[in-house]
């Protein structure tokens, strides 16, 4: 459910609530089917508040057929599709040349989707990051998900075949 759209120049923004687990996995998947590759998208929320599960969509939405695992610990993980999907999470990173040895300024090249839960904690991330995705625990599992990212993003969100 959409409660709240601005648009404001080249970027639009809409903000969705979610009652459960899949039912953000479905937002997630909408916004993967929809986002095109050569994109940066940082995720944003506190623990447990869903990034992984909104990035388990988006890999469905993709056609991943992988387990999507949180890289909480391996800090990276890579899926192969028609459009490759790099997720990453930066949680436990301190520095600029920690996220350099992770392969993340390899990995946005143009062509991959890569997903950055702690996106927010990247110094220099605004003008890194094509899309924000900013998830926050309303009560149990509802949540708050608002979407900003490039104007059109949302349309085909909602064109999106589900």
């Amino acid at each position: 459910m959409v409660s709240l759209e601005r648009s404001t120049g080249d970027l639009s923004s809409a903000v969705f609530e979610t009652a459960d687990e899949e039912s953000t996995r479905a937002l997630g998947e909408s916004f993967g089917r929809a986002v095109p590759g050569g994109t940066a998208i940082s995720l944003e929320g506190g623990l447990g508040a869903g990034k992984t599960c909104f990035v388990k969509g988006v890999a469905r939405g993709l056609g991943i057929d992988a387990e999507v695992l949180s890289p909480t610990f391996i800090l990276v993980e890579e899926y192969r599709g028609e459009i490759p999907l790099f997720h990453f999470d930066l949680y436990r990173l301190e520095k600029l040349e920690e996220v350099e040895k992770i392969g993340f300024y390899d990995a946005i090249d143009g062509r991959n989707i890569v997903m950055v839960e702690w996106g927010d904690r990247l110094p220099g991330g605004e003008n890194i990051f094509d899309v924000r995705v900013r998830i926050e625990i309303v009560s149990g599992s509802e949540r708050k998900i608002e979407i900003e990212g490039p104007s059109g993003l949302l349309d085909r969100m909602r064109g999106a075949p589900g």
